[in-house]
């Protein structure tokens, strides 16, 4: 594996480790969720070749979230879709080698860059998440439903 390669699965285990803790820590009745870390001012468009998929716990637990690293002209991102089960549920897919377009909110977790997707168009368009960050699967206030 080369270092970029290194890099990405170091970011993808960080972004697991944060989302498992962040799902475990409440404050009243609502958890942190990385999905409130979404800010429509960092919003971007970026296009590539998806290098890799894999999953990481969702802040519920209750499903795994898929994300994917995504080569760009500027370098290696790692974006956060959806819960597996709701990807599924839709007919949504990814896999190496697809060609995508994606816009989300810039974010950063413990130094890394990662991009909640809002929507990626590909050989079809998936919306993902509103323009305020509030993601599709969502059930009332509770964003870590499905």
């Amino acid at each position: 594996m080369n270092q970029s390669g290194y890099r990405a699965l170091a970011g993808i285990v960080l972004l697991s480790l944060t989302c498992t803790m962040s799902s475990a820590w409440a404050q009243g009745s609502r958890r942190l969720h990385y999905s409130t870390m979404f800010n429509p001012r960092t919003v971007t468009t970026v296009s590539g070749e998806v290098v890799r998929v894999a999953q990481a716990y969702s802040g519920s637990g209750a499903d795994y979230c898929i994300q994917a690293v995504l080569r760009t002209p500027q370098g290696d991102l790692t974006v956060i879709l959806a819960p597996k089960g709701y990807m599924a549920k839709q007919g949504l897919s990814l896999a190496p080698k697809d060609r995508v377009t994606v816009t989300g909110s810039l974010i950063s977790i413990i130094n890394k860059p990662f991009l909640l997707v809002m929507e990626m168009t590909g050989d079809r368009t998936m919306k993902l998440r509103d323009a305020n960050g509030r993601p599709a699967w969502a059930v009332g206030d509770d964003w870590h439903a499905h």
